[in-house]
């Protein structure tokens, strides 16, 4: 959770293409409950927060002739009481058919993290994103200043796993860009993690339900992440992942992705 779906990673790119398509997941323990639910913090419970850094690519395979990727890096920073938090994205994108396949500076956003519910078996949070206007190109943003809201609500099971549905809203700040494109997409999202027996390793399974409302299309999607703690580093606790997704339906913005990163966290 609150990170940035295929969908949402899409959304600026689709927009372009027509022209010419939460919740980081962090993990550390701030009360006494948190402390209990963090038996290993690899970052998959959407509902402990805290500082963490990082840097991820991926590529994007819109269809036989047309790819792009995303180059991201992160920084997130609890505050008050460790169960609020903000995150800052830096991208760069590119994309073969728009701009050349040179990587162009993309819309910085800030992300506010709210956790207003954690128990033993249950946790609550909300998050909102806004897009700076801040793209060097049409290709590599929305051209308009966008938020993304996001609402979650995640079960502890008692076989050790987590499921944290979510409601996502994106949508645009100022009417449409230029080109008279706006953004209105809304993504139902069904987060799972489940217990691994070797806590070195982590698995979650993301599958999406998207409505784009401006353009009446409807479609799926699925992402898969693999991590695996790689020990101390920077202070902090480091770990790599891969996250390959696919999107389904005739309306689909794209056929599949794969995303690799490396990040740290609890520094």
């Amino acid at each position: 959770m609150f990170r940035k779906s295929l969908c949402t990673s899409l959304l600026a790119l689709a927009t372009s293409i027509a022209a010419a398509p939460a919740i980081a997941q962090d993990g550390a323990g701030i009360s006494d409950v948190q402390r209990e639910l963090a038996e290993v913090n690899n970052g998959t419970n959407p509902t402990l927060l805290t500082t963490q850094a990082g840097i991820q690519y991926q590529y994007s395979e819109i269809n036989s002739d047309v790819n792009t990727g995303l180059l991201e890096a992160f920084y997130l920073k609890p505050i008050g009481d460790g169960d609020k938090a903000f995150r800052f994205t830096v991208p760069f994108s590119r994309n073969s058919l728009l701009s050349d396949g040179d990587l162009k500076f993309g819309d910085l956003s800030v992300t506010f993290i709210d956790v207003f519910h954690l128990s033993a078996t249950s946790g609550a949070a909300y998050t909102v994103e806004l897009f700076l206007d801040t793209a060097e190109s049409d290709s590599s943003g929305y051209g308009q200043f966008v938020m993304e809201t996001s609402l979650f609500y995640a079960w502890f099971l008692s076989d050790g796993s987590i499921f944290a549905p979510a409601w996502v809203q994106t949508f645009g700040l100022e009417g449409g860009n230029d080109n008279g494109d706006n953004v209105n997409t809304t993504t139902v999202d069904f987060y799972y993690v489940p217990k691994l027996a070797n806590p070195k390793y982590y698995l979650t399974f993301d599958p999406a339900i998207i409505h784009d409302w401006e353009n009446e299309r409807t479609f799926g999607s699925l992402q898969v992440t693999a991590g695996m703690l790689t020990g101390k580093a920077f202070g902090g606790d480091s770990q790599i992942f891969v996250k390959p997704g696919i999107l389904f339906g005739g309306d689909a913005p794209a056929d599949w992705s794969v995303q690799v990163g490396y990040k740290v966290l609890n520094f």
